[in-house]
């Protein structure tokens, strides 16, 4: 009786997909040879593309053991590292070669955010003391020298090709350069107070942005209801930890869910942006995380690609919340 009942439910619902195993699914694919040793691609057979590699491994870093997080992250970390150029400017990589990058201040943030997370999680204090002149290049050419008038970053070094103060780039450019200046305040270097200043300056420019809800850049004249960037961007001062915006979180993610309603089931873009998921967990709002994850776990099993190494970091995130 009970296995024709088992049958019968199963065909009014089918059973869920099995939730990905993040950690397994990020290390195979870890790149084990060639130039870009070291290095991920966002899915099987994707290009590397560093800014959604330092995400998607933020989201494991914590879960590794010593000789993991050595093989996984340390020489993720050296790789990145022999790929920055003397501007402190890294290029992504297709199948023809180097690809310009989405940006210059994301990947230079978020990549500074991942060294402080490697460092704290494993001890290895010796990486950072080695590589101490790149990360300050890169923070220094891609961040700080990039703050316009208006206390915002610009996406690119020197405005090619473009001096857009994007929302998003700058909750990361904030979080990294918080991040960098607790990794300096460590080592007793004096240079922390620098860094730190500009984090206090940019908020006050993301402050701008914000009326009834979030621009998503300082060349938007008003908030946006479309999905990419309008909706989306309104989480990231709460998915990166900016508390000198903590007033506006509530009403941001109201915006988010007023405008994209359903956006936990997929609806407006075939990537899954689980970071609305990891902000909703942060928000004790479980129903709506868990049922982002549920989609994920479906959309990976149906087109495994669209679930990039981004997506599991979030995906790995929002799930250690939820539990």
């Amino acid at each position: 009786m009970t296995t024709l009942l088992t049958r019968l439910l199963r065909r009014i619902r089918p059973p869920a997909a099995p939730a990905i195993d993040v950690v397994a699914q990020i290390k195979a694919l870890r790149l084990n040879d060639g130039p870009l040793a070291g290095a991920y691609p966002i899915a099987p057979a994707g290009k590397v593309n560093w800014y959604f590699a330092n995400l998607g491994l933020m989201g494991i870093v914590n879960k590794l053991s010593a000789d993991d997080g050595d093989f996984y992250i340390r020489q993720y970390l050296d790789a990145f590292v022999r790929h920055v150029d003397g501007d402190g400017i890294i290029f992504d990589y297709g199948p023809n070669g180097p690809e310009f990058p989405d940006s210059h201040d994301s990947y230079a943030a978020t990549f500074l955010t991942l060294v402080l997370a490697y460092e704290t999680h494993s001890g290895n204090s010796v990486w950072a003391n080695s590589n101490m002149a790149t990360l300050k290049l890169m923070a220094y050419n891609c961040l700080t020298t990039q703050v316009k008038s208006n206390m915002l970053t610009s996406v690119f070094r020197n405005g090619v090709p473009s001096n857009i103060g994007y929302l998003m780039d700058n909750c990361e450019v904030y979080r990294g350069l918080r991040d960098f200046a607790a990794l300096l305040r460590k080592r007793g270097d004096t240079d922390a107070d620098y860094y730190d200043s500009f984090a206090t300056q940019i908020p006050l420019g993301m402050r701008a942005l914000f009326s009834v809800a979030y621009k998503p850049s300082d060349a938007h004249q008003s908030p946006e209801t479309t999905f990419y960037p309008g909706t989306t961007c309104q989480v990231f001062p709460q998915a990166f930890g900016v508390p000198e915006l903590s007033n506006t979180f509530d009403t941001a993610y109201f915006y988010l869910n007023n405008h994209s309603p359903g956006w936990e089931k997929g609806t407006y873009d075939m990537f899954p942006w689980a970071v609305l998921g990891y902000v909703a967990a942060v928000r004790n709002d479980a129903q709506r995380a868990r049922t982002q994850l549920a989609t994920m776990n479906t959309l990976f099993q149906s087109n495994r690609a669209l679930v990039t190494i981004n997506e599991l970091g979030w995906y790995q995130r929002t799930t250690d919340l939820l539990k």
